[in-house]
Protein backbone atom coordinates (compact mmCIF):
# COMPACT_ATOMS: atom_id res chain seq x y z
CA UNK A 1 0.00 0.00 0.00
CA UNK A 2 1.37 3.78 -0.45
CA UNK A 3 2.30 5.40 2.39
CA UNK A 4 0.97 9.15 2.55
CA UNK A 5 3.44 9.79 4.96
CA UNK A 6 5.52 12.16 1.99
CA UNK A 7 2.22 13.95 1.11
CA UNK A 8 2.15 14.86 5.05
CA UNK A 9 6.19 16.26 4.80
CA UNK A 10 4.74 18.32 2.20
CA UNK A 11 1.57 19.53 3.42
CA UNK A 12 3.35 20.42 6.99
CA UNK A 13 6.50 22.07 5.03
CA UNK A 14 3.47 24.45 3.23
CA UNK A 15 1.97 25.16 6.83
CA UNK A 16 -1.36 22.99 6.34
CA UNK A 17 -2.57 21.50 9.06
CA UNK A 18 -2.82 17.81 9.42
CA UNK A 19 -6.56 17.28 9.71
CA UNK A 20 -8.49 14.20 10.29
CA UNK A 21 -10.28 14.99 7.12
CA UNK A 22 -7.34 15.62 5.16
CA UNK A 23 -5.58 12.47 6.24
CA UNK A 24 -9.11 10.02 5.53
CA UNK A 25 -8.63 11.86 2.18
CA UNK A 26 -5.23 11.15 1.54
CA UNK A 27 -5.53 7.49 3.02
CA UNK A 28 -7.99 6.80 0.55
CA UNK A 29 -6.34 8.54 -2.15
CA UNK A 30 -3.57 6.32 -2.01
CA UNK A 31 -5.71 3.28 -0.85
CA UNK A 32 -6.75 3.70 -4.93
CA UNK A 33 -3.17 4.58 -5.89
CA UNK A 34 -3.33 2.86 -9.02
CA UNK A 35 -7.15 4.55 -10.29
CA UNK A 36 -8.51 7.82 -10.67
CA UNK A 37 -10.76 8.58 -8.30
CA UNK A 38 -13.98 10.55 -9.33
CA UNK A 39 -14.59 13.79 -6.98
CA UNK A 40 -18.05 12.09 -6.53
CA UNK A 41 -16.29 9.06 -5.40
CA UNK A 42 -14.06 10.71 -2.98
CA UNK A 43 -16.67 12.82 -1.56
CA UNK A 44 -19.24 10.45 -1.32
CA UNK A 45 -16.52 8.19 1.47
CA UNK A 46 -15.52 11.58 2.91
CA UNK A 47 -19.07 11.90 4.07
CA UNK A 48 -19.31 8.88 5.16
CA UNK A 49 -16.85 9.29 7.58
CA UNK A 50 -18.08 13.26 8.12
CA UNK A 51 -21.25 13.99 7.35
CA UNK A 52 -21.06 17.73 8.02
CA UNK A 53 -18.32 17.76 5.25
CA UNK A 54 -19.31 19.49 2.49
CA UNK A 55 -18.55 18.88 -1.20
CA UNK A 56 -16.72 22.43 -1.28
CA UNK A 57 -14.23 21.66 1.37
CA UNK A 58 -13.32 18.06 -0.71
CA UNK A 59 -12.94 20.16 -3.88
CA UNK A 60 -10.63 22.69 -2.10
CA UNK A 61 -8.18 20.30 -0.60
CA UNK A 62 -8.09 19.10 -3.71
CA UNK A 63 -7.24 22.11 -5.61
CA UNK A 64 -4.97 23.10 -2.96
CA UNK A 65 -3.15 19.68 -3.06
CA UNK A 66 -2.75 19.13 -7.03
CA UNK A 67 -0.23 22.54 -7.18
CA UNK A 68 2.45 20.96 -4.42
CA UNK A 69 2.41 17.60 -6.37
CA UNK A 70 0.41 15.19 -3.50
CA UNK A 71 -2.65 14.68 -5.70
CA UNK A 72 -2.91 14.79 -9.52
CA UNK A 73 -6.18 15.55 -11.42
CA UNK A 74 -7.50 14.74 -14.72
CA UNK A 75 -11.13 15.74 -16.47
CA UNK A 76 -13.07 13.02 -17.72
CA UNK A 77 -16.11 12.97 -19.16
CA UNK A 78 -18.20 12.59 -16.29
CA UNK A 79 -16.15 15.03 -14.19
CA UNK A 80 -13.13 15.80 -12.66
CA UNK A 81 -11.53 12.62 -11.44
CA UNK A 82 -8.19 12.65 -8.81
CA UNK A 83 -5.57 10.64 -8.31
CA UNK A 84 -2.29 10.41 -5.12
CA UNK A 85 0.84 11.63 -6.89
CA UNK A 86 3.63 12.13 -4.25
CA UNK A 87 6.02 11.19 -7.24
CA UNK A 88 8.10 14.56 -7.30
CA UNK A 89 11.20 12.73 -8.44
CA UNK A 90 9.47 12.20 -12.02
CA UNK A 91 10.76 14.23 -14.56
CA UNK A 92 9.25 11.45 -17.18
CA UNK A 93 5.84 10.37 -16.68
CA UNK A 94 3.75 8.18 -18.58
CA UNK A 95 0.43 6.51 -18.21
CA UNK A 96 -1.94 4.21 -19.68
CA UNK A 97 -4.98 5.98 -17.85
CA UNK A 98 -8.86 3.68 -18.71
CA UNK A 99 -10.88 6.17 -19.75
CA UNK A 100 -13.67 4.29 -18.54
CA UNK A 101 -12.72 3.32 -14.40
CA UNK A 102 -9.90 5.38 -13.68
CA UNK A 103 -7.25 2.49 -13.87
CA UNK A 104 -3.55 3.96 -14.55
CA UNK A 105 -0.54 1.90 -15.42
CA UNK A 106 3.04 3.41 -15.12
CA UNK A 107 4.77 3.23 -18.71
CA UNK A 108 8.41 3.40 -18.82
CA UNK A 109 9.27 4.96 -22.21
CA UNK A 110 12.58 3.99 -23.94
CA UNK A 111 14.27 7.60 -24.02
CA UNK A 112 14.98 7.25 -27.76
CA UNK A 113 10.72 7.56 -28.37
CA UNK A 114 11.18 11.05 -27.38
CA UNK A 115 14.68 11.43 -29.97
CA UNK A 116 12.58 12.92 -32.77
CA UNK A 117 14.48 14.75 -35.97
CA UNK A 118 12.61 18.10 -35.00
CA UNK A 119 13.45 18.51 -31.55
CA UNK A 120 17.31 17.91 -31.88
CA UNK A 121 17.67 21.52 -31.28
CA UNK A 122 16.04 21.34 -28.26
CA UNK A 123 16.65 20.31 -24.61
CA UNK A 124 13.89 18.12 -23.01
CA UNK A 125 13.75 18.74 -19.26
CA UNK A 126 10.55 16.14 -18.89
CA UNK A 127 7.71 14.94 -20.54
CA UNK A 128 3.96 13.56 -19.57
CA UNK A 129 2.59 11.27 -21.95
CA UNK A 130 -0.87 9.84 -21.42
CA UNK A 131 -2.52 7.00 -23.74
CA UNK A 132 -6.31 6.73 -23.07
CA UNK A 133 -8.47 3.67 -23.59
CA UNK A 134 -10.12 0.89 -21.92
CA UNK A 135 -8.38 -1.19 -19.35
CA UNK A 136 -8.40 -5.07 -19.86
CA UNK A 137 -11.46 -5.03 -17.50
CA UNK A 138 -13.59 -2.76 -18.70
CA UNK A 139 -12.89 -4.23 -22.90
CA UNK A 140 -14.85 -7.55 -20.82
CA UNK A 141 -17.81 -5.54 -19.53
CA UNK A 142 -18.02 -3.34 -22.66
CA UNK A 143 -18.12 -6.94 -24.71
CA UNK A 144 -20.74 -8.24 -22.34
CA UNK A 145 -23.03 -5.35 -22.60
CA UNK A 146 -23.17 -4.88 -26.08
Amino acid sequence: MTTIDPALVVLTEHHYKITKQRRCLLTYLAQHADHYLSLTALDDHLRQQFPKMSHDTVYRNIKEMQPLGVVETKMFPSGLWVKFQCDFQAEKHSHFICQECGRTLAINLPDHFIQQPQLQNYQINSYNLEIWGLCEQCQIKSATRN
